[in-house]
């Protein structure tokens, strides 16, 4: 055992290389994918989930690439794959990187702002290499100041660059500021910069622009984003750049392997604080933040770079499993995609077409799909676009495909499952559909973990099923009792929540696991088998022998699933019960436990 100040520090919320050696911070290497992106091309368009590192991968080209930093190149890379073997290209040119994930969104603000952050990059580009273009810096600074456009400027910054030095253009979060107003503000203001002379869309046309000609000044070109919307709106396309995300040489190139998270642990462990087994961390985080295939001819699985991140971090300080296992900021930028299921029509929240798809991944679990790799905001609500786009930012992931070579999609792990049930709880509430008494929700779930009562929730959830108009035009047949009963079970932490699990080849309609390696006091476990029966017309009651044949039909699959071993261990010594709820329409007609 050594120090833990001795060992290298977590690099939570760390975007730049240079850091990692300033600051002695644990690095996951990834410096070999840079041979693969030099053979795809010049100009490249790739896209990740946030919080996958792409900020901390740019940040590396960029001291890869940077003539300015060839002296440090030793300092920098010493011990990584790329320092044993550069390429070429090493060191070779002027980059220009521009990063607009902070720009400001506000509606009266958001030009001002994108123009202050083109400005403060190119600034910092003219005093790095005034002197490789023989200019004066001062004199340049404050002809771009005077610009009347982000576009402008930027022309006026490349005319500076022609015929004299090659330039690497990377551009960082290029669609984040758009997305938030997206999201934020709707639609027509998302237009409002992205098509026509829109600001947005000026300074891609100029980017474009110094692509091509004689004496170009822009030799490559690296995008990183979350989706492929606001190429295509901004750009008509941006035929120039090749989208390389699906791409399976480089599926890896961001997130962390098994192997990388088995590595980390094992590192961390050494400073006395780790009490539990790797197998038992790695069972943790391989449910909660693996399970992530960005091609379809992928073998390898990785995980969500800064969940690991943050549940190392958290861990190491108590030696305990943090309490919160989705870390919030996380939440945050996922929670801001609110346009993917609400539109506001005159002022007014409402659920928009893509929400019925939403419900049918928490119903079925999985689905087959062709992943679109550009498409406009006016063709989100296609079927195809909008599953490409959870696609994108993480909310489904590819487990393989079909005979027609579609992808075939899940939602990843158990962080994007709860991001699911805060998705959809949170719609319910802004569009006035249904709002659930918290206190009186978590109170009724502590009786059903710890004492078994589980009536009073069970009862709790299907009054508000019944009673709510919204939730009753919304639910129809099996299928849609057992999403919303799996939605507002799955808030709790204190369960992980299975729909349709496979079970003694079965499968049971809800699960909820026990989460002890959390939790360890719990004392009961459920097996949950819905049945239901098509009303009758007005007719409200329903004949008795009905009712108990298919009762008897849910008892004779529930003694089934409950004999599978795997589930039997995984929920310890838990006391396992098991219910059979049986409805008609939005009416719970029977209910009982065997």
């Amino acid at each position: 055992m050594i120090e833990e100040h001795e060992l290298k520090g977590i690099p939570y919320g760390i975007a730049d290389f240079k850091d990692f050696r300033i600051k002695n911070l644990y690095y996951v290497d990834k410096t070999r994918f840079i041979r693969n992106i030099e053979k795809k091309g010049s100009f490249l368009f790739f896209i990740r989930p946030r919080r996958f590192g792409k900020s901390l991968f740019l940040s590396m080209m960029e001291y890869y690439y940077d003539i300015d930093q060839k002296d440090q190149f030793d300092f920098l890379f010493n011990g990584t794959d790329i320092h044993q073997n550069p390429t070429k290209e090493k060191n070779k040119y002027l980059v220009l990187k521009f990063n607009f994930s902070a720009v400001e969104t506000k509606k009266d603000a958001v030009e001002r702002a994108f123009f202050c952050n083109v400005r403060d990059s190119s600034w910092v580009f003219v005093d790095k290499y005034s002197g490789l273009l023989g200019i004066d810096s001062n004199e340049v600074k404050n002809k771009l100041e005077q610009s009347q456009s982000p576009a402008m400027l930027l022309n006026l910054l490349l005319r500076y660059c022609y015929g004299k030095q090659q330039l690497y253009v990377i551009i960082d979060e290029y669609d984040n500021f758009a997305n938030t107003i997206l999201s934020d503000s709707g639609e027509e203001e998302y237009r409002a910069i992205t098509h026509g002379e829109g600001f947005l869309r000026s300074f891609f046309n100029v980017i474009k622009a110094g692509t091509t000609g004689s004496d170009t000044p822009i030799s490559r070109l690296f995008m990183t984003g979350v989706s492929p919307i606001t190429l295509d709106d901004v750009t008509s396309g941006f035929n120039i750049a090749s989208n390389i995300s699906l791409d399976p040489d480089i599926a890896e190139m961001m997130g962390f392997t098994k192997n990388d998270v088995e590595t980390i642990i094992e590192y961390y462990r050494q400073t006395g604080k780790i009490r539990h087994s790797t197998p038992e961390l790695m069972g943790i985080m391989n449910q909660w933040y693996n399970h992530y295939k960005f091609a379809l001819r992928s073998t390898c699985e990785v995980f969500n770079t800064v969940f690991v991140l943050y549940f190392l971090r958290e861990y190491l300080k108590e030696s305990r499993i943090p309490d919160q296992l989705i870390d919030n900021n996380a939440r945050m930028d996922y929670m801001k995609l609110r346009y993917l299921m609400i539109s506001d029509k005159k002022g007014t929240p409402r659920i928009n077409g893509n929400f019925p798809q939403l419900r049918q991944i928490m119903e079925s679990g999985s689905l087959h799909s062709a992943i679109v790799d550009r498409f406009p905001i006016a063709k989100l609500t296609s079927p195809g676009n909008f599953i490409s786009l959870l696609y994108y930012f993480g909310l489904l992931t590819i487990t393989g495909s079909d005979e027609e070579h579609k992808a075939i999609l899940k939602i990843p792990n158990e962080a994007i499952k709860r991001l699911y049930y805060d998705y959809i709880k949170e719609t319910y509430e802004e569009t006035g559909i249904l709002t659930i008494d918290l206190s009186r929700y978590e109170a009724a779930m502590k009786e059903m973990a710890f004492s078994g009562k589980w009536k009073p929730l069970i009862a709790y959830l299907v009054e508000q099923m019944e009673t709510s108009m919204g939730i009753r035009d919304l639910i129809t047949g099996e299928k849609g009792v057992q999403a919303f009963l799996n939605v507002y079970l799955g808030l709790s932490a204190l369960y992980l929540v299975y729909s349709e699990k496979e079970l003694k080849k079965g499968y049971a309609d809800l699960v909820l696991e026990p989460f002890l390696a959390q939790y360890p006091g719990l004392k009961f476990s459920y097996l949950i088998e819905i049945k239901y029966i098509k009303p009758q017309g007005k007719k409200k009651e329903l004949p008795p022998g009905q009712i108990k044949t298919i009762k008897k039909e849910a008892e004779i699959q529930l003694n089934k699933y409950s004999l599978d071993e795997k589930f039997r261990k995984s929920i310890g010594k838990t006391t396992l019960k098991k219910l059979v709820l049986i409805f008609s329409g939005n009416r719970m007609v029977h209910h009982s436990e065997i």
